[in-house]
């Protein structure tokens, strides 16, 4: 029996039943008919954005939040280029997102023609994802529908996550097809490789060693790891820390936290890896960002380093030696070491350590509490850290944002902390928090919603206030107002003899008065200027119920610190340092004084 139904709401049907549960769209012409199904989707929400790059972000922050896929639907021709960046964003990270755009009509598109264009806005947006997309296609044959559908979510979600791009035209989505009929994926189920022999030896190398570390990455995040990783560290006694995207992995105040290695981490984590004789990263793809641009130095004094990623690619590492590497999901990984290990003994005088030298280095140093004009960040973000709650959602924009508050957030097991780190890009803050309300809803009545952002960042997707107002999302925005692009400056100061363009007033970039923009939108408005009765402002802001912005006024010369920077030669010349001399550097003795022997 014929089961006649328009493509475009087979599409919908598709993600509902694959429990996708909003989508993030702008309407547009090329995706109309899809833009209707969705309206007459009993199950799937829909959120009108401002702009496409908004909504792609707002789909890989749903993704991040859900741990599971997000949805971006866009039109033709610049409703698809608008939202490559997202694309790339999720590439980078490794977050499942399939994006559908809508198309001219099938005999306007260009196909293996030569032509630039024939459609109204047409443009070959398949080719131009293709780098930075697990999957690509445009749809031809209305019949193939959800052979590529199935195919797309399957490849998002199998090994390493990532985005896919599928481009219907516009009478394809109102083509009618008999579902009966239709051409079916086959979904093969691949074989785990055998891991037990590495792993075997990775525990003879630990249980002989006197200082082992374990690096957790994203991919421990994306893997559903939290519970097994509580029963391996409850059961084995070993130091871990985290890089960017594992900041929420673990909380903050577990016992064997070692904190936050990296270019721009925590001194005394980075001591902690150069003074380990066992390295063991897990779900990490040890970008420079991690191993502070000197790959060849980092954990310099690890006799064993072994590296477990679900990227065959990410493990061949021309400019760091490894003793041993793993290609495994990393929960299979986790699940595997933790049944294997048995009798394993800490070393109590390494763990001393570890906490000993996090303890010498905090990040948050009496220059900062002592601030009396601005708020510092590092200072705002402890403070932040102490009256935030449990399912809090804390979403960063690039910049000062994050860099400060990764290295100070003392985060609480339950909350949500990220950013894109390896994309990165500015105005990812904003529309990103749209997606993980939206993800977390239900916990929004009990919990408080915060994206911090410079005010570079916020710019750059400032018109999805509008969204928020028009969905009553009870965001908590916080501007870092630092008088421009203050990273940006620091490295012209420090890099090119001060020579500043584009990164401030005084070099040609200007913002708005944040408190007439807010009006505008109907939204609360706060300003703290410094420290005094900041703890007052931060609780009083942390209990409002409505959406809000709260402007932070911020040293304009306010530094990263402590951060892995390269010294200069006397010769002028960029000299690398090693992991652990972070800028401000310190005196050869302390260093040596931080060796554990």
């Amino acid at each position: 029996m014929k089961k006649l139904m328009k493509v475009s709401d087979f599409v919908i049907k598709f993600l509902e039943k694959k429990k996708i549960s909003t989508v993030f769209t702008v309407s547009g012409g090329g995706s109309i008919f899809l833009c209707d199904a969705l309206y007459r989707s009993k199950k799937i929400k829909y959120v009108s954005h401002h702009h496409e790059q908004a909504a792609s972000f707002a789909a890989e922050s749903y993704a991040r939040t859900k741990n599971a896929v997000g949805c971006c639907l866009v039109t033709t021709g610049p409703g698809g280029t608008n939202a490559l960046t997202g694309v790339a964003s999720s590439w980078i990270d490794s977050i499942p997102v399939i994006f559908l755009s809508g198309q001219v009509f099938l005999n306007q598109t260009i196909k293996k023609t030569n032509k630039r264009q024939i459609g109204v806005q047409e443009i070959d947006i398949v080719t131009m994802v293709k780098s930075v997309t697990k999957f690509s296609i445009m749809i031809d044959k209305a019949e193939d529908i959800e052979y590529y559908l199935e195919k797309a979510f399957q490849q998002s979600i199998e090994g390493r996550p990532g985005p896919v791009w599928i481009d219907i035209p516009a009478d394809i989505q109102n083509a009618l097809i008999d579902v009966s009929k239709l051409r079916k994926y086959k979904i093969i189920k691949k074989d785990n490789k055998d891991i037990n022999p590495s792993i075997n030896l990775i525990i003879k190398k630990l249980k002989s060693s006197k200082k082992p570390v374990i690096h957790l990455g994203g991919g421990a995040r994306l893997s559903k790891s939290q519970k097994l990783l509580k029963k391996f560290f409850q059961k084995n006694k070993i130091p871990f820390i985290l890089t960017w995207n594992a900041d929420d992995l673990i909380g903050s105040k577990h016992p064997l936290y070692s904190g936050k290695a990296g270019a721009f981490g925590e001194r005394g984590s980075n001591f902690i890896i150069q003074n380990c004789d066992f390295y063991l990263s897990i779900g990490t793809r040890l970008p420079y960002m991690v191993t502070g641009y000197n790959a060849n130095d980092f954990a310099k004094k690890a006799k064993f380093k072994a590296m477990v990623d679900i990227d065959k690619n990410e493990l061949k590492k021309n400019d760091m030696k490894l003793d041993v590497t793993i290609q495994s999901d990393a929960s299979i990984f986790i699940e595997s070491f933790l049944n294997k290990l048995k009798n394993y003994k800490s070393n109590s005088n390494w763990l001393k350590y570890c906490k000993h030298v996090r303890l010498k280095y905090p990040t948050l140093i009496p220059l900062m509490k002592n601030e009396k004009k601005y708020v510092n960040s590092y200072y705002f973000i402890k403070k932040l850290s102490q009256y935030s709650r449990k399912n809090d959602a804390i979403i960063t924009d690039m910049g000062f944002s994050f860099t400060s508050s990764h290295q100070a957030m003392d985060l609480k097991e339950g909350q949500i902390f990220f950013t894109n780190s390896g994309h990165a890009p500015m105005g990812w803050g904003l529309p990103a928090s749209i997606g993980t309300y939206y993800a977390n809803k239900k916990n929004s009545k009990k919990s408080n919603l915060i994206c911090l952002s410079g005010e570079g960042g916020f710019q750059m997707n400032i018109q999805e206030l509008a969204t928020i107002m028009h969905n009553k999302i009870p965001i908590k925005i916080f501007i870092f107002n630092n008088g421009g692009y203050l990273t940006i400056k620091q490295t012209q100061q420090l890099g090119f003899n001060g020579r500043i363009m584009g990164a401030d007033k005084s070099s040609g970039l200007s913002f708005p008065d944040y408190r007439k923009i807010s009006h505008s939108h109907k939204m609360e408005y706060f300003c703290i200027k410094n420290h005094l009765d900041l703890d007052k402002n931060i609780k009083n802001i942390m209990n409002h119920k409505k959406p809000l912005l709260c402007e932070l006024i911020m040293n304009p010369n306010e530094e990263q610190i402590p951060k892995a920077i390269n010294k200069r030669g006397k010769d002028g010349k960029s000299v690398p340092t090693d992991f652990d001399d972070m800028y401000p550097f310190l005196s050869k003795e302390e260093l040596i004084s931080n060796k554990y022997e």
